[in-house]
């Protein structure tokens, strides 16, 4: 099966997450990613917790079918490997602060001379240029600068972050999307580019319906009253604690039919779609929801024909049916650790769907093998990991 990225190879500098996780959708529908990184220590990823058996389990879920290639960068002879890679490769990724890459002499300008059409791909906290280029760019402060933290949370409470790194992970679909769109630019025109993508400018993009209030009615849009999903959503599109302690969403916008259907699995009387409506239809629902526990609550508004929102606890997510359906959950053969679940490819392609096709690597796992695809005989690599130029991590003991 040709998949949609076959024969394209991407040279990956990345790091934590908003880089490896953009270059790992490229990886998975069949790009050849060749990791770039610190002789023995590896990228820094490497090192975050939790771990098991000296293997960190994040940076296994953001660089599966990758290959790693572990170099000196700072020697001129591991900057030669480099641009002997750039000269028959199509990207090159990195998520270093702006400057950094043009300092260890893999800059646009200079790889461009090398390969006309090389995509040079950068992510960042807020750019390549501006004010901010220098600033330290990270998930919170994203959240913090692009206005989502100040709509999480609920009213008269304090702004609050999500509950996993949104910012980070937005960042690096945005940043997989931008090289996707480059190379296909390239088709027409012959010619690479570079692809600039950060942190801030994909927070902001993420509410874009609220952007458009604010910036046509100088609204500000505040925090929901506790338990509601959004500002402006009200009790019919809430989360509610149900009799067991775990919770239960209900979705909003329900007509006087969906009204009078809640009210029968909740067994509410009178029914919610009576007029005049209670005025504390709020209540009404904390209590009625408190008669039942989560999965009787369930069971209830399916026999009524209502859509399902049973809050799950992460572990729970993977027992779900559908989510059982949708495969989204993958298991590798790691070297290190034996065998390790994954999460699974959320987009579905019919013909050319992505595929799981080797494990998240060492580092330097694929030294020779890289080498000597490029051209390195086995003495010159010798020589080369003699130099401390390359590592010898894929060496037997």
């Amino acid at each position: 099966m040709t998949l949609p990225y076959d024969g394209i190879r991407v040279l990956d500098l990345t790091q934590l997450e908003q880089g490896p996780s953009g270059t790992q959708v490229l990886a998975d529908f069949g790009a050849d990613v060749i990791k770039i990184e610190r002789i023995d220590l590896g990228e820094i990823g490497r090192r975050q917790l939790p771990q098991i058996r000296g293997t960190s389990l994040w940076f296994m879920a953001n660089n599966r079918n990758k290959r790693s290639l572990s170099l000196d960068i700072a020697k001129p002879e591991a900057k030669e490997i480099v641009y002997r890679m750039v000269a028959t490769s199509d990207v090159v990724a990195s998520n270093f602060r702006p400057g950094v890459m043009e300092r260890l002499g893999f800059g646009y300008h200079k790889l461009e001379e090398i390969n006309p059409r090389i995509i040079w791909a950068a992510a960042s906290g807020y750019g390549q240029s501006g004010p901010y280029q220098e600033r330290i760019g990270q998930d919170l402060l994203a959240q913090a600068m692009g206005g989502l933290m100040a709509m999480t949370g609920e009213q008269d409470g304090p702004p609050v972050a999500t509950g996993t790194y949104i910012a980070d992970y937005l960042g690096a679909m945005a940043f997989a999307q931008g090289i996707m769109a480059a190379l296909a630019a390239r088709e027409k025109t012959n010619h690479g580019q570079m692809v600039d993508s950060n942190l801030l400018n994909i927070v902001i993009a993420s509410h874009l319906q609220e952007n458009a209030a604010v910036l046509n009615t100088g609204q500000e849009v505040p925090r929901p009253p506790p338990g509601v999903g959004h500002a402006g959503g009200g009790p019919l599109y809430a989360v509610y604690e149900c009799k067991d302690g775990k919770h239960y969403a209900l979705m909003g916008g329900l007509i006087d039919d969906g009204l009078d259907r809640v009210s029968r699995a909740l067994a509410i009387q009178p029914s919610l779609a009576v007029k005049p409506r209670p005025k504390d239809m709020g209540e009404t629902l904390r209590h009625a929801f408190k008669k039942f526990t989560r999965d009787e609550v369930e069971r209830r508004f399916c026999d009524h024909g209502l859509p399902p929102g049973s809050v799950y606890e992460l572990g729970e997510v993977f027992e779900d049916p559908q989510v059982i359906h949708n495969d989204m959950v993958v298991e590798a053969e790691h070297p290190a650790y034996g065998r390790v679940k994954l999460t699974g490819f959320p987009v579905k392609l019919s013909h050319t769907p992505a595929t799981l096709r080797m494990s998240p690597p060492t580092v330097g796992e694929q030294n020779e093998e890289v080498l000597q695809e490029f051209g390195y005989s086995v003495d010159e690599i010798r020589s080369l990991q003699r130099a401390e130029v390359v590592g010898c991590e894929d060496q037997a003991d």
